[in-house]
């Protein structure tokens, strides 16, 4: 047998493995990168870190994501320098933890993702990073592309989330729900076990990608620090109306989304289109209210009036408007810190690859339409 398949049944074999897990989401912010050990039903995060895209990075990926016109120049060389640029990051966060590469058991890479086209008939996502630059440069089997087959099983690529979440997170006796603020914002429904109901995951919306745009544009900042902005501006009530009236927000649920549905251009355009004029930091404040409106009006239409547990992750926890938003408005919410569920709320996306990878080494898949699927790809 190939040495390297040996070398990955053995791995396969251990009561845990330690992976990196790597996530960089839509929001151009940077790379998350946590350091997990990994046992068949369980995950603890060792060390976590991320390491910020530089604006020049940032502009370079910006130009190619959600376009339907791009550079294939652009996108190839960047698919094999944002590889070389992660395995280095890698491996200077190994040094900086004190941790060797054969300490490493695997790296578990989401990659960028460049476009998100989701249909009845047939989903379609595309991811770059390389995972064979990956494990060339580090000398460590990268597992990458996790939401291929989950597509190619009918699925929509999207949220993978609840795969992590119903294994780790379901409680027997409380309903909860875990909702992550990325550049998107999406969440688990987790009814308790010993109710019987089913668990629903979907995207509801934007979460930072409108506010990061807006600020980049006008501000020249990468992100609304703390929701400053957004709490010294005033929502604009017409402009939230027409917003709310996009058809994603018709569509029923699940479903999924992202920047190709929501950049600042179709802003702009209604701004033009209905003669609305704001200034920016009211047009702030008014994309924050429609992150914490899409968030309220998803979650009445899944769960109602129940009440549940509510975990927030992800970047738009530290947007204190944003996270007063929704405690003024998620009134059956009894909002919990997420450092109870033993993974810090910023590291959350990063130990999700860990936890995909560490299932597809030890053979354990999920449903995606009643069809039992193994998620990622391996490079050695």
């Amino acid at each position: 047998m190939n040495k390297q398949l040996i070398k990955l049944s053995e791995i396969a074999q251990k009561s845990s493995r330690i992976i990196v897990g790597l996530m960089s989401g839509t929001s151009l912010d940077g790379l998350d990168i946590a350091l997990c050990e990994c046992g068949n039903d369980s995950i603890e995060v060792k060390q976590f870190k991320t390491v910020g895209y530089d604006a020049k990075l940032r502009t370079r990926i910006a130009a190619i994501q959600s376009k339907e016109t791009v550079s294939l120049k652009e996108v190839t060389v960047s698919n094999t320098e944002l590889a070389h640029l992660y395995a280095n990051w890698v491996l200077e966060a190994l040094k900086e933890w004190g941790v060797s590469k054969e300490e490493v058991d695997l790296i578990a890479s989401h990659g960028q993702t460049i476009y998100h086209h989701p249909t009845e008939e047939q989903t379609s996502t595309l991811q770059i990073v390389d995972g064979d630059h990956i494990a060339y440069k580090t000398g460590i089997i990268t597992i990458s592309d996790f939401r291929q087959k989950h597509t190619a099983a009918g699925g929509q690529g999207a949220p993978l989330a609840a795969l992590m979440d119903e294994r780790l997170f379901r409680d027997e006796t409380k309903h909860r729900v875990l909702l992550n603020l990325g550049g998107i914002a999406n969440f688990t429904w987790l009814p308790s076990k010993e109710s019987g109901k089913e668990v629903v995951t979907s995207d509801t919306g934007p979460a930072n990608t409108l506010i990061d745009e807006a600020m980049q544009k006008h501000f020249d900042k990468s992100f609304d620090e703390g929701g400053e902005t957004a709490s010294s501006g005033t929502v604009h009530s017409e402009l939230l109306k027409y917003l709310l009236l996009e058809p994603y927000f018709r569509k029923t649920f699940p479903k999924t989304t992202g920047q190709e549905d929501f950049n600042l251009t179709l802003v702009e355009n209604l701004m033009e289109g209905y003669q609305i004029e704001i200034s920016t930091k009211d047009l702030v404040a008014t994309l924050t209210k429609l992150t914490t409106k899409s968030i309220e009006r998803a979650f009445d239409k899944v769960i109602g009036d129940q009440s549940y547990e509510l975990f927030v992750s992800g970047g738009g926890v530290h947007n204190q408007t944003l996270m007063k938003g929704l405690e003024e408005n998620l009134s059956n919410a009894e909002f919990r810190n997420f450092e109870e569920l033993e993974i810090s709320a910023d590291s959350k996306e990063a130990a999700l690859m860990a936890f995909l990878a560490n299932s597809l080494v030890i053979g354990d898949q999920f449903l995606v339409n009643g069809e039992e699927v193994g998620l990622g790809k391996v490079s050695f």
